[in-house]
């Protein structure tokens, strides 16, 4: 019966382990298959354009050429990459500061009307983004603030967003009012409850808005387009759209376009590489505060 027994066990430990291995294999399959355009991008970028165009195609150059991220990287990239860190650099600061702010506000601040005003604040949630983007650009050409930075960094020094405000506030929500009151006991006032306080305990959450501001300030191509036309403003998603892309573009090597392409990517990649463990920690504990 014993020996039964100890054949059942090594089958069953062989059978999970054929599974894990399965499992695996099935999850690096699909990683190499999104991995895939990554790594087109990044070959293709140190190919000679005529291995490029080759056929049939080839997944790897030759020999290395580097002289597309020579070409890609040059006085008209440095420009478009110093106006977008100063619109990511302002947003991804601001935003969750104020949104701390706010959130600190419908969490822990007793006044008439909060619950209406947070009620209003989450039904602009619902507000297409396109239909709101006439009445702004009306507003911000009467105030004189068209083809410049300002209207895509106006708006972080407001919140943020609803749903930013929303995530600050649901994770406020959680941290017990005993540490506040011992504050206001000490002498804290608001200010120093909120930064000294509450955004310390508070930082998984900002984190995550702050990372989640940069990627979506960093990708920004539509609110850019829409604002600015003067060459000295664009930031780099503009940018290489009208360098590389638009109609009249001047005629650059494929390889050049791939590196720009790469060079772009690479802050991204960044971010996420140092970040993750926030981000991932963020998620989670905002959503078990919901």
């Amino acid at each position: 019966m014993d020996a039964v027994n100890l054949r059942r066990h090594r089958a069953h430990k062989i059978l999970r382990r054929a599974i894990v291995i399965i499992r695996h294999f099935i999850l690096c399959l699909l990683a190499l298959f999104f991995l895939l355009p990554i790594l087109v991008l990044f070959t293709r970028s140190v190919m000679d354009p005529s291995e490029i165009y080759a056929v049939p195609t080839h997944l790897f150059p030759s020999r290395l050429n580097f002289s597309g991220y020579t070409q890609a990287f040059d006085a008209q990239i440095l420009s478009y990459l110093l106006n977008t860190i100063i619109v990511v650099g302002v947003n991804t600061v601001f935003v969750p500061l104020t949104c701390l702010m706010c959130g600190y506000g419908f969490a822990k601040v007793r006044f008439p009307g909060r619950g209406l005003c947070f009620s209003l604040l989450l039904s602009t949630i619902m507000i297409p983004g396109i239909a709101m983007q006439i009445p702004l650009y009306i507003v911000y050409y009467h105030l004189g603030l068209t083809d410049s930075l300002w209207p895509l960094m106006i708006t972080a020094f407001f919140g943020g967003g609803a749903m930013s405000i929303f995530f600050m506030r649901q994770y406020l929500k959680g941290i017990p009012d005993s540490i506040l009151e011992a504050a206001r006991v000490d002498g804290a006032n608001a200010f120093v409850i909120m930064f000294r306080i509450m955004l310390p305990l508070a930082r998984p959450v900002v984190v995550l808005t702050a990372v989640n501001v940069f990627i979506g300030q960093y990708n920004d191509y539509g609110t850019a387009l829409i604002y600015i036309w003067n060459e000295k403003y664009y930031t780099l998603a503009v940018g290489l759209y009208y360098k590389y892309l638009a109609p009249g573009a001047e005629s650059i090597d494929v390889n050049v376009q791939y590196a720009a392409g790469v060079l772009v990517m690479l802050p991204m990649v960044v971010i996420f590489a140092l970040f993750q463990k926030q981000l991932i920690n963020g998620i989670v504990t905002s959503g078990m505060k919901l």
